[in-house]
């Protein structure tokens, strides 16, 4: 549990906030839509911010990884501690549990866990994307193919799961700010109509 717990706290530092913060003396979440990542930092701050951000978010969901490996703890565990990392990055205890959708952090999971199959399942999801330009549709893509090459290329059954599982925090993450959308565009329209 204290692995766990560690992993939630790394995954937790709010690495977009914290780049605003020292290179434009700016809030992200203000200054954006509230939501924090590499996109709004590239938008609001640059692309050298933008770049350590992404560095960050995904060194986050590596280092994780690699802390329970190194522990030695079981597969389970590291593969928990992944997820721990993209749910602090999710909801970060530093930012009143508000943060970005995790995922470059769990693709720095991914990447510790299983870093060829993941590059092929880029590769599959990329070009997904290229056809139907539907970045929702392409990532479900990603995932599923993900998990179907772990289990037909023998990969153990805690891995097979493990991409499934991973993407639950980035659905729900998309989900809630998907109804906080609709209701800023509800007040909108209510405003405007007693305009």
């Amino acid at each position: 549990m204290l692995t766990i717990g560690v992993a939630y706290l790394l995954g937790s530092i709010p690495s977009a906030y914290l780049i605003g913060r020292w290179l434009k003396g700016l809030d992200i979440r203000e200054a954006g839509d509230g939501r924090l990542g590499a996109a709004v930092t590239f938008r609001r701050v640059g692309m050298a911010g933008s770049v350590i951000v992404a560095v960050m978010d995904v060194g986050k969901g590596v280092a994780a990884v690699m802390i329970a490996e190194t522990l030695g703890l079981p597969l389970a565990v590291v593969v928990g501690a992944g997820l721990a990392a993209v749910v602090g990055h999710n909801w970060s205890i530093f930012l009143q549990f508000k943060g970005g959708k995790g995922a470059l952090t769990t693709c720095g999971v991914l990447a510790s866990l299983m870093f060829w199959q993941l590059l092929a399942a880029l590769a599959v999801g990329g070009v997904v994307f290229a056809i139907t330009r539907k970045t929702g549709f392409s990532t479900g893509v990603l995932f599923c193919f993900l998990a179907l090459l772990n289990l037909f290329t023998g990969s153990l059954i805690v891995l097979v799961i493990t991409p499934i599982l991973i993407a639950v925090p980035m659905v729900l993450k998309h989900i809630s700010m998907s109804k906080a959308d609709v209701a800023v565009m509800a007040g909108v329209e209510s405003q405007s109509e007693k305009g």
